[in-house]
């Protein structure tokens, strides 16, 4: 089972503005946070059946602070074999904006939401099995609201 950490993670690379601080660390539960910029974080919470639902921020986007790939995989590392899947819920945010460029450009809904951050970390997991639960539009076509699940 998952416990809190004897330490805070070793940060990525020396240099970045990142300076990880592990909030919370439970079974259900897990907050990391630079500190060194109050807005790069990443909150995490395994929900029914084991899905892992999340929110990551690295803002402004200046290039400094705790990559979010990096703190993604420090939030699976601490949960391990107990995600059962990843879930994207977006209302806003990168994952959305790439969703719509590239719909936008020709690609179905279910190529693009592989292809955002939510998309590549999962694959990199190996979390490749796509379902998409629900999705709403706008009356131009932009979606405005996308729920996929990640599974493996």
């Amino acid at each position: 089972m998952p416990h809190a950490p004897k330490s805070d993670p070793v940060p990525p690379e020396a240099g970045s503005g990142c300076e990880p601080l592990v909030v919370t660390a439970t079974a259900t539960e897990y907050e990391l946070r630079n500190k060194k910029k109050a807005q790069n974080f990443i909150l995490g919470e395994l929900v029914a059946g084991g899905q892992l639902s999340f929110v990551v921020e690295n803002l402004p986007k200046d290039g400094a602070g705790c990559r979010g790939s990096w703190l993604f995989s420090e939030m699976m590392r601490h949960f391990g074999p107990a995600v059962a899947a990843i879930q994207g819920n977006w209302t806003y945010g990168d994952n959305l904006a790439t969703v719509n460029r590239l719909t936008a450009s020709g690609m179905t809904l279910e190529q693009a939401t592989k292809e955002g951050f939510t998309g590549k970390r999962a694959a990199e997991w190996k979390f490749d099995k796509l379902s998409v639960i629900s999705h709403r539009q706008d009356a131009s076509g932009k979606y405005i609201r996308v729920h996929v699940l990640f599974e493996k």
